[in-house]
C-alpha cells in the first residue's frame, strides 16, 4: 500500500514568477512540427493542452492519462541541450504544474509506471538535461525528478530505479556554485529545498553521506558561517532552509563525526547564530543541530570532542542565556527548552566531572584554528609542569601532531608562534629526550624548519623571536 505522499512545493517568488512568464509565452509548435524538431502528432496535441483552463487541462490529462504521459515525455526526450530552451522551458513547466496540481498524482503515478517498460524512465529525459546552461532548465529539470524519487521512495509498489551514481551527481550538482553554492540567493534557496527534500528519505541520506558528504557540506558550511556573522541581515528563509537541511543530516551518527571533525567551526556558528538571531525558528533549529551533534554520536569519546568545543566556544554561558529568554523561561516553545534543558545538563556534568585544561588544549591540537593565546594553557608554568609527561607517551605523538601542525599551518603566524611557544615549556621539561626527537625525526627535518623562521624575509618579529628562543633550547640542550 502507498505512503500518502504530497509533492514538494519550492518556496521560491523567483521560480513561481519565472514560470508565469513561461507559460504566457508563446511556442510556434506547427513551426516546430514542420522543422521535424517535434511530431505532428505531439504539437497538436500540447497546443490543444495549452489553450484550456487549468481546471479542463487536468481534465483532459485524467482521461487520456496514458497519451498524454508518453506525449509529454517523448518531447522531452528528442529535445537537445542547449537547443530551443524556451521549448523544453515549457514542457518542463507543464509536466511541473500536473506533478502538483493533480491531487491525486495520478499524472505523478503514470510517469513512475514507465520504468516497468523501461528501466531508465521516468527519470533519464529529465537527467539529460541538467547539462543545460540555463540555470531555469537545471532547477525544472530536478525539481521535477526530484518530485518522481521522492513518490517512488515511498510507494512499496514502486521501486526506485535509479543508479547510485545519477543520485550522486545530483547531490553535487545541488551543492555546486550553480545552486547552493551559487552567488545568486534565488538558486540557493532552490537548491537547499531540493536537497532538503532528497535527504529525508533515509536511503538517499546514506548515499549522501557515503560518496562525497565533505565536499558538498562546504557549501553548507559557508552559508551558515555567513549567516554566524550577520544572524539579521536579509535572507533569513535561506538560514533557516540551510540550518534545517543541517539538522536532518544530524540524525545520523557518522555523519556526525564527519562534520564536527571537518567543521569544527561549525559548533561556534550555529552558537553565534542562536545567541543573536531574532527568529525563533533559527534558534530552534540551531540549538537542535547542536543538541543532536551532542547526543547523536557513534562513541563517548565522539561525544566528548564535541563537548569540549562547545565548553571552548563559550557554549554553556550561551546555552545558560538562552534559557532566559522569554521563549524558554516560559516554556512557551517546549522543544526549544527540552533541547536547552539537555544541553545544559550534559556541558554542566562534563565541567564538574571530567573537563580538564589538558582536555581543553587537546581540542586545540584536534582542532589548530582553535588555537589561541587566550587560552591560560600556553603560558601557564603550572599546567606545563603537570603535563609535559603526558607528551612523551606513545613515541611522543603529542609532540609530533604539534610538529605537523607546525608544518601544515601555512602562513599562519599567529599558530606557528604559539606552539614555538608551547615547544619552549616542553623542552625546558623534557630535556634532552625531547631534544634528541625533535632534531632526528624525519632526519632532521623540524628542526631545520623552526631554524627557516629566523629568515629576515618572513617579516614577522613575533615569529622569528619564538624561533630563535625553541633553537636556543635545542642547540644549549645539545651540549
Amino acid at each position: 500500500m502507498a505512503t500518502e505522499f504530497s509533492p514538494l512545493v519550492i518556496d521560491s517568488g523567483f521560480l513561481t514568477d519565472s514560470k508565469k512568464i513561461i507559460r504566457d509565452r508563446i511556442i510556434p509548435w506547427e513551426g516546430l512540427s514542420r522543422s521535424g524538431v517535434v511530431s505532428e502528432d505531439d504539437a497538436s496535441y500540447i497546443k490543444i493542452l495549452e489553450k484550456q483552463s487549468a481546471e479542463n487541462k487536468r481534465s483532459t490529462v485524467l482521461s487520456q492519462l496514458d497519451l498524454c504521459t508518453k506525449t509529454i515525455l517523448n518531447l522531452l526526450s528528442k529535445l537537445s541541450v542547449n537547443e530551443k530552451d524556451d521549448v523544453l522551458k515549457n514542457i518542463l513547466t507543464l509536466i511541473n504544474d500536473l506533478l502538483l496540481e493533480l491531487p491525486g498524482q495520478e499524472f505523478l503515478d503514470s510517469l513512475l509506471s514507465l520504468s516497468e517498460v523501461d528501466a531508465s524512465l521516468p527519470y533519464t529525459p529529465f537527467l539529460k538535461h541538467l547539462d543545460n546552461n540555463d540555470g531555469l532548465i537545471k532547477s525544472l529539470a530536478l525539481y521535477n525528478v526530484i518530485i518522481l524519487l521522492s513518490k517512488a521512495s515511498k510507494n512499496h509498489t514502486t521501486a526506485v530505479k535509479i543508479d547510485k551514481e545519477v543520485l550522486i551527481k545530483i547531490f553535487d550538482l545541488l551543492s555546486s556554485p550553480q545552486f547552493i553554492g551559487s552567488s545568486e540567493a534565488n538558486f540557493q534557496l532552490i537548491g537547499i529545498q531540493l536537497l532538503q527534500e532528497l535527504l529525508i528519505v533515509k536511503q538517499f541520506k546514506k548515499i549522501y553521506q557515503e560518496s562525497n558528504l565533505v565536499s558538498n557540506f562546504k557549501a553548507i558550511n559557508s552559508l551558515i558561517s555567513s549567516s554566524a556573522k550577520y544572524p539579521n541581515a536579509t535572507g533569513l528563509q535561506l538560514s533557516y532552509n540551510i540550518l534545517l537541511t543541517t539538522w536532518i543530516l544530524t540524525f545520523s551518527a557518522p555523519i556526525n563525526k564527519s562534520l564536527v571533525s571537518n567543521f569544527p567551526e561549525l559548533v561556534s556558528n550555529l552558537l553565534a547564530i542562536a545567541k543573536e538571531s531574532i527568529m525563533v525558528k533559527i534558534v530552534r533549529v540551531s540549538v537542535g543541530i547542536l543538541k543532536n551533534l551532542v547526543s547523536v554520536t557513534t562513541s563517548s569519546s565522539e561525544q566528548f570532542k564535541t563537548i569540549k568545543i562547545l565548553l571552548f566556544h563559550e557554549g554553556l554561558p550561551t546555552i545558560n542565556l538562552l534559557k532566559g529568554r522569554k521563549f524558554a523561561s516560559n516554556e512557551s516553545d517546549e522543544e526549544l527548552a527540552n533541547d536547552l534543558v539537555y544541553l545544559t545538563d550534559v556541558l554542566n556534568e562534563i565541567v564538574a566531572e571530567k573537563l580538564t585544561s589538558f582536555d581543553e588544549y587537546l581540542t586545540e591540537l584536534e582542532n589548530p584554528n582553535l588555537l589561541s593565546f587566550s587560552s591560560p594553557t600556553h603560558k601557564s608554568t603550572q599546567f606545563w609542569l603537570e603535563n609535559s609527561n603526558k607528551f612523551k607517551d606513545s613515541s611522543f605523538k603529542l609532540v609530533k601532531r604539534i610538529l605537523e601542525i607546525l608544518t601544515s599551518s601555512g602562513s599562519n603566524t599567529t599558530i606557528k608562534v604559539i606552539l614555538l611557544n608551547d615547544l619552549q615549556f616542553l623542552i625546558k621539561n623534557l630535556g634532552q629526550d625531547l631534544v634528541n626527537f625533535i632534531s632526528t625525526e624525519r632526519d632532521g627535518a623540524y628542526k631545520l624548519l623552526i631554524m627557516s623562521y629566523l629568515d629576515n624575509n618572513l617579516g614577522d618579529n613575533d615569529l622569528k623571536y619564538e624561533a630563535l628562543k625553541t633553537i636556543q633550547l635545542l642547540v644549549g640542550r645539545s651540549f
